[in-house]
């Protein structure tokens, strides 16, 4: 029998504890029993006395504490064993998530994490898809603000449509306060692999061998290089979101539950200050990753080579606090057979506090609750 419904690994983390703190918060209401783990005993007692006297919980008795490493295969193995659901926050998810998700597997545990890696992710439903399917497990990755508000958007505008949709277009609209705001090295780290390992994610693709999804209705291009959109500077965004959604759009296909919708993924700035800034930094930063060298730059010395973005702190408390975002959702479609012009446009906003920690904690903790509840229902619908 699993001592927990929920361990949080990585909970000492940046993000971890931004997850250690939405379960204090909700935890309880959801009468569910939980442990933290990470690699050291003294500092998750530590995060969860701090945690605890800051949501006003006074008896956290009942959390349990359980030290696990990725270094360390026989604790990874007897972690997952105490547990219904592991949420992990431990990445880069390319060097060491693979290991968690097998010891989840052969627990019979479910996984969910928060990465934004597409080559990681693919891999993983690639390798592990029928087998967690076999078990009645839920195995996903993206849980977070990659790629939830985007993924889930998509499916929430999909369902309502009066028809069919058949192309969507998301504008992600990150917003800081005046105090600036910092990425976390981690997650730099992430995004610096990422495209690192772009050109092992096309060659993995192609090995793959899919069978193509039908484009249905006019043809549909998504955007390209730098334009202006309802006074708005806009411009592709490079993260996971498209690749979660695809991947996604060509599920539901395949199990025949919806008809496929082609998405283009942007981003949108309301400061013209902020646009010009992420410009140089993105042509600067572009130069460096695509050669070993200007990694090993990018990597050794962030704050220098990022312009101040990158920081091994991470943001400050009042950063994050004055941090939101809302990505718009602009699909189209039809009322009847997909020929011609679309003749339907739907429009929907999904937004919240700060994208990187509040709501990504938010993201992962609800959809864990969702997979205890529902669990079984979730890999044949979700």
């Amino acid at each position: 029998m699993k001592e927990f419904d929920i361990i949080v690994f990585g909970g000492t983390g940046y993000t971890g504890i931004h997850v250690v703190r939405e379960m204090f918060l909700t935890g309880k209401c959801e009468t569910l029993s939980w442990a933290l783990a990470g690699r050291s005993a003294d500092k998750m007692k530590k995060v969860l006395q701090t945690i605890a006297a800051e949501t006003n919980v006074n008896d956290y008795s009942d959390v349990g504490v359980i030290v696990a490493n990725v270094d360390d295969i026989d604790s990874i193995e007897k972690m997952c064993v105490n547990a219904k659901l592991l949420i992990n926050c431990v990445g880069p998810y390319y060097l060491w998530g693979r290991q968690v998700v097998e010891a989840c597997l052969a627990a019979n545990t479910h996984y969910l994490d928060i990465s934004g890696e597409p080559l990681f992710m693919e891999q993983m439903e690639a390798d592990y898809h029928e087998k967690a399917e076999e078990l009645g497990l839920v195995i996903t990755s993206a849980c977070g603000f990659d790629s939830v508000p985007a993924d889930v958007g998509v499916r929430y505008i999909q369902t309502h449509f009066p028809g069919t949709l058949t192309a969507i277009e998301t504008y992600v609209n990150a917003r800081v306060g005046d105090r600036g705001f910092s990425v976390h090295l981690p997650t730099f780290q992430c995004v610096v692999n990422g495209f690192k390992n772009r050109p092992s994610l096309i060659k993995f693709r192609k090995e793959r061998k899919l069978s193509k999804v039908p484009k249905l209705g006019a043809p549909f291009h998504p955007k390209s290089g730098v334009w202006r959109e309802n006074g708005l500077f806009c411009s592709p965004f490079a993260g996971s979101d498209r690749s979660v959604i695809m991947r996604t759009q060509r599920y539901l296909y395949e199990k025949g539950l919806s008809a496929p919708a082609q998405a283009g993924v942007y981003m949108s700035f309301q400061s013209t200050a902020l646009f010009l800034y992420l410009c140089v930094f993105g042509v600067f930063f572009l130069i460096l990753v695509n050669t070993r060298f200007g990694r090993y730059l990018l990597l050794k010395y962030p704050k220098i080579f990022t312009l101040g973005l990158v920081s091994a702190e991470g943001a400050t408390p009042e950063q994050i606090e004055q941090a939101s975002f809302s990505v718009t959702l602009k699909g189209q479609g039809y009322s009847g057979a997909t020929e011609g012009d679309p003749d339907v446009t739907v429009e929907g906003i999904v937004s919240g506090p700060d994208p990187g920690y509040v709501s990504c904690s938010r993201f992962v903790t609800q959809a864990a609750y969702s997979v205890l509840k529902h669990g079984p229902r979730l890999v044949v619908f979700s």
